[in-house]
């Protein structure tokens, strides 16, 4: 029971305030039963003065108001139950003290109380067997009103006024207008204070305004717990803290853009207009193995798999690996006339020559040495029909299948037709020389050629045009 009493006085009564500073008068009041006329009157005593609570021909109340000491003291006990000074029982440590009344305590009622000064202490005395238990209530107002449980034992009652307000101590206040959380917005979060109430349990609750104390705020950017501080001024003293939750919100991100380029040789971006905004923007392009925050470059022709993330800072919640596409880097392949060098790599070029219409001749221009290491030529040869050959490389006979090569040794004039002069190139340690005119007789409708693994140079001709024709 004794637990029970002081939780509920704790949540009733209790306002802390600097009670040092009080100029004090207090009143105090204590109770008499009297047999009387044949009833038995309730009297509350004050200074040595009776004031009666009960009606004449009545031996109990429900509702009792009298004025004592400047003060107005209400006893209610309405509306089921009703209300009677008693005797105490003599087991009571206040009995041994030299009380001998108490109010009843078989039902709960309420002591309001109401004066022309601040009223700065209530203190409400019980008694039990071997406890005489108290509490102060403290409130800056004129009036005020405590709840008195079933089963207390009230045997006496001081009530301190103040002609000076109080100051209070703001530490149990009720704090409205500031919800649990907010969102991080990259500014200073600060909620409105909607109300301020100090309410211990005394009434009426008091509301302070906004003059009453000075608001600050802490840690209220960045994400996790930031604090409100009241801090009391003028009639209010102390301090009152609320603490509320910075949550972290999603970073956002632009995807990066794949890129679709061709082989020039040196290591090129494989995407680009990625932004992101609460972190770090990684890439991978091995399947998540590997990350960096450098964009993804590559040099050798290919399809590369870009994967994004976004590492969050410490306001921001991350963005798991996802794949933006696939970025490709093209053979590049440069045309001179019929002919096209396609790149792949630093080490890795091919030639093709292209098959001409038959009709007309086609002037081709090569301004710089190429090293290649496969030839493809599409020109389709009739078998037996010869047909003119100038190729823009040098090359073994022995690596050039198809037909037969022969040179322009000269011109017979000594008959009446000229004849031109050939020979056969040697198919074993022959070679064919760029730039070159030859005659080839077709045994097949493809020339091929087989490098062996080695590079052969397309020769510059930049000193003269060639022209390759069928």
């Amino acid at each position: 029971m004794r637990h029970n009493i002081k939780q509920f006085i704790i949540l009733a009564l209790m306002l802390v305030g600097n009670i040092t500073a009080w100029a004090d008068e207090t009143v105090t009041f204590t109770f008499l039963r009297a047999y009387e006329n044949y009833y038995y009157n309730s009297y509350l005593v004050y200074s040595g003065t009776n004031y009666k609570l009960n009606a004449d021909n009545t031996d109990t109340f429900t509702t009792a108001t009298t004025t004592v000491g400047g003060m107005t003291v209400t006893i209610d006990y309405s509306p089921s139950a009703y209300g009677a000074v008693v005797e105490m029982s003599n087991s009571h440590k206040a009995f041994a003290d030299g009380y001998r009344y108490q109010l009843n305590q078989n039902f709960p009622f309420t002591l309001s109380f109401s004066a022309s000064k601040y009223i700065s202490h209530v203190k409400v005395y019980w008694t039990w067997t071997d406890y005489n238990w108290e509490q102060d209530a403290d409130n800056n107002t004129k009036s005020c009103s405590v709840q008195i449980d079933k089963f207390w034992n009230v045997y006496k009652i001081d009530v301190t006024l103040s002609d000076t307000k109080p100051v209070l101590d703001i530490a149990n206040a009720t704090v409205s207008g500031i919800a649990d959380s907010y969102d991080y917005t990259g500014s200073a979060i600060t909620p409105a204070i909607s109300s301020v109430t100090l309410n211990n349990g005394t009434t009426p609750a008091i509301s302070l305004s906004s003059s009453d104390y000075t608001v600050s705020y802490q840690n209220n950017t960045n994400a996790g717990t930031a604090t409100v501080t009241l801090t009391g001024q003028g009639d209010y003293t102390g301090t009152k803290t609320v603490d509320f939750t910075i949550n972290k919100v999603a970073a956002t991100v632009t995807a990066p853009t794949p890129a679709t380029v061709d082989y020039n040789g040196t290591a090129q971006p494989l995407c680009s207009g990625a932004t992101c905004t609460g972190g770090t923007l990684m890439y991978s392009i091995d399947g998540g193995t590997t990350w960096s925050a450098d964009v993804p470059t590559a040099t050798a022709t290919g399809s590369y798999d870009v994967y994004y993330r976004v590492d969050a800072d410490q306001n921001h919640t991350d963005i798991a690996s996802t794949l933006a596409g696939t970025a490709t880097i093209n053979a590049a392949t440069v045309n001179y006339g019929c002919l096209a060098v396609t790149t792949t790599s630093a080490t890795d070029a091919s030639l093709t020559i292209g098959e001409s219409d038959g009709t007309a001749t086609d002037d081709i221009s090569i301004p710089a040495d190429i090293d290649v290491n496969s030839i493809t030529m599409e020109r389709t040869f009739t078998v037996g029909k010869a047909a003119t050959i100038m190729l823009p490389f040098d090359i073994a006979v022995s690596k050039v299948s198809g037909g037969t090569f022969y040179s322009f040794i000269g011109v017979d004039k000594s008959g009446a037709e000229w004849e031109v002069v050939m020979q056969e190139v040697n198919r074993v340690s022959g070679s064919l020389q760029a730039h070159t005119p030859y005659l080839f007789m077709p045994t097949a409708t493809q020339m091929t050629f087989d490098l062996g693994g080695e590079a052969v140079t397309v020769k510059a001709n930049s000193q003269q045009t060639y022209t390759v024709q069928p």
